[in-house]
């Protein structure tokens, strides 16, 4: 009878003490071949420097995009490639006309696009369907924009407090932009019957010109941001995420032979996901 009790309270000792670790594991479960409805939403405001000639001006626009994510091939290392198609597109901004949205909704609605997604948030090989696709400087990129806000977990389990960083590579149409990521596991807790994981976010990365673009953009320094990410950790995928991109950039085009210094550019992004 003691022998059972010991082995009993060596048990339960046995679980308190790995319950009390608090390690997780996090990981996108590219098995779980179910659709995901992805809400993408991105507000860009642009601050224009005030000169002896002219007020400082702004200029704001904000876009919503609902899209449907599906699996197209497992493999055995636990990635996958996915396909994300474009449902709808709403556009909106206070300096272009009505005719200007309905093109830019039409530019999106077409950017269905496929990449390959690794166990950690790895994205890589992500191509837009339509070869035909030709973005400009100043055309809305959905991959810029799930690249950005797109999460890459640790390599390890962690406990709440600890950090990791990761380097992300973001293709363009003649260049690459190098973005640091680093995260910070905030709180771990229940909703819905599911296990959710809070993450911070901060990122930074330089705009550095396109030489092949009648449109030059360049930071000045690095271009900040900072965030946070909502993990499911139940079903290996992310429920939902914010982040807050600031920074300064020198634009020059290079037909019209003008030039703006010092404009500031604020991006907020936000994602969510359902079944």
């Amino acid at each position: 009878m003691n022998l059972i009790k010991f082995c009993a309270t060596s048990a339960a000792l046995l679980l308190l003490c790995s319950c009390d670790k608090n390690d997780v594991v996090l990981a996108f479960n590219t098995q779980d071949a179910s659709a995901r409805t992805f809400f993408l939403e991105s507000s860009l405001n642009v601050l224009l420097p005030e000169d002896s000639a002219n007020a400082a001006e702004s200029m704001q626009s904000h876009i919503k995009v609902r899209s449907t994510l599906n699996m197209l091939v497992p493999y055995d290392n636990g990635s996958a490639r996915f396909e994300m198609k474009v449902d709808s597109v709403e556009y909106t901004s206070d300096k272009r006309s009505v005719e200007e949205f309905r093109n830019i909704e039409k530019l999106v609605s077409i950017q269905h696009f496929q990449f390959k997604l690794d166990s950690d948030g790895t994205v890589s090989d992500p191509v837009v369907e339509d070869a035909e696709i030709k973005l400009g400087e100043d055309d809305i990129d959905l991959v810029k924009l799930f690249l950005k806000i797109q999460p890459v977990l640790p390599a390890k389990p962690v406990a709440i407090g600890e950090s990791w960083e990761r380097m992300v590579t973001i293709p363009g149409a003649n260049s690459v932009t190098t973005v640091y990521k680093s995260f910070t596991l905030e709180d771990v807790m229940l909703h819905d019957g599911a296990q959710i994981a809070k993450i911070g976010m901060n990122l930074k990365y330089k705009e550095e010109p396109d030489s092949t673009s009648d449109l030059h953009m360049e930071s000045q320094g690095f271009i900040v941001g900072s965030g946070s990410v909502l993990f499911d950790v139940s079903h290996g995928a992310v429920a939902s995420a914010t982040l807050e991109i600031n920074g300064d950039l020198n634009v020059k085009d290079i037909v019209a032979q003008d030039s703006i210094p010092n404009m500031h550019v604020i991006q907020k992004i936000k994602m969510r996901s359902e079944l």
